[in-house]
């Protein structure tokens, strides 16, 4: 399954999605208008552990710049097409991590 790039035509956001090619075009998560698809690198098909990999790194980079949110729907999607013991975990693991931020914001406020 490829992961595409998409721009709001709209306010600009950039953002990833899996997805088949016959997949509808997403709306932008943040202003809810219309995106184009971008051209990204050429895909091809790796194998399963390379695709753990890829997908483990991209996982990483959303933590990195704190977008836990986004790194939860990327672990749920990448979930539904590597089936793999790691990807499982790292999409627990999220879920977990998200769960906790939320009850602490909660409790703050």
């Amino acid at each position: 399954m490829p992961i595409y790039e998409f721009c709001c035509q709209k306010c600009g956001y950039i953002f990833e999605r899996i997805q088949t090619v016959n997949d509808a075009m997403p709306k932008c998560p943040v202003c809810g208008s219309k995106t184009r698809r971008l051209i990204s690198t050429v895909s091809f098909k790796v194998a399963s552990n390379e695709a753990v990999k890829r997908v483990e790194k991209r996982f990483k980079d959303y933590i990195r710049w704190g977008k836990y949110k986004d790194a939860a729907k990327f672990a749920d999607k990448a979930a539904q097409y590597i089936k793999d013991d790691k990807i499982k975990r790292i999409q627990e693991g999220i879920h977990k991590k998200l769960e906790k931020r939320q009850g602490a914001y909660r409790s703050k406020v």
